[in-house]
């Protein structure tokens, strides 16, 4: 990492802005939230959350419902925008959408962001299972090094990010057969650029496996990554070490095509 390089957690921040975010979050963990809840989480006075919360209401950011804030559908729209607004999207979601009707199963298309994998757009194919489970994760960060896309996603960073977002402690298990060790998971990384593509076994949820790919630009810059998950009673043998990766390779090469050839006007 460059010396003369700031840490990210030593840049100047606006306080202001993370207050809040930080009760924007506390807003979201709890599903709605009371001034009460919010004393609890956020080290505020009640007075200055009150003057928080009234603003935030005011541009669409929360709304009431009695006692409690709820975030507001303000979001919605932003994210909407956020998204309409990100070549990878345009450029894979056709792929994505085809690829779940091959397979059958739940596919996503991610980036990385701030250290995490957000998923950009999801397409469920007909024998998708944990439906429900896939929509609540899409509301928060996942982390990288338990899922096949996030996997694919970290092999493609500078070794400097990969060491920044790993570190060198142990890694939290998800199950029994999430990599923890920080020297294997670099290892299993070199096989994920080896072989163009990162597999999760039961790595994080029990019972579910996962294939994943990722997308890049043409001189080698990472856009994102493709993945398809499945029980793992579906996926073992050739269709989960042969099949599958291929399919999905597939699938990443032609969003990378598309990335390539077509035009993403963002005043479209």
């Amino acid at each position: 990492m460059d010396a003369s390089a700031p840490d990210r957690d030593e840049v100047r921040q606006i306080g202001s802005v993370l207050r809040a975010m930080e009760i924007f979050e506390a807003i979201k963990d709890r599903g709605g939230a009371t001034l009460a809840d919010l004393d609890a989480d956020v080290d505020l006075s009640k007075g200055t959350l009150h003057t928080y919360l009234t603003t935030f209401d005011r541009q669409g950011l929360v709304t009431r419902e009695g006692d409690a804030y709820r975030l507001g559908y303000r979001f919605v729209t932003i994210g909407e925008h956020v998204r309409n607004h990100t070549p990878l999207y345009w450029a894979g979601w056709e792929a994505v959408d085809s690829l779940a009707e091959e397979t059958g199963e739940y596919v996503h298309l991610v980036i990385e962001s701030n250290g995490g994998e957000v998923a950009i757009y999801e397409s469920i194919g007909k024998d998708a299972v944990a439906k429900e489970y896939h929509l609540r994760m899409r509301e928060t960060p996942q982390e990288l090094y338990d899922s096949a896309a996030g996997k694919a996603l970290l092999a493609h960073l500078s070794e400097e990010r990969i060491d920044e977002i790993v570190g060198d402690g142990e890694l939290e298990p998800q199950t029994e057969n999430t990599i923890t060790d920080p020297e294997e998971l670099r290892a299993e990384l070199q096989t994920v650029r080896e072989r163009g593509y990162a597999i999760n076994d039961e790595e994080k949820i029990r019972g579910t496996r996962a294939v994943g790919a990722p997308i890049l630009f043409q001189d080698g810059r990472l856009a994102g990554a493709v993945s398809v998950t499945a029980p793992a009673s579906r996926l073992r043998g050739d269709r989960f070490t042969e099949d599958l990766p291929d399919t999905v390779m597939e699938t990443a090469n032609l969003i990378e095509v598309n990335l390539e050839t077509e035009s993403y006007d963002e005043d479209e």
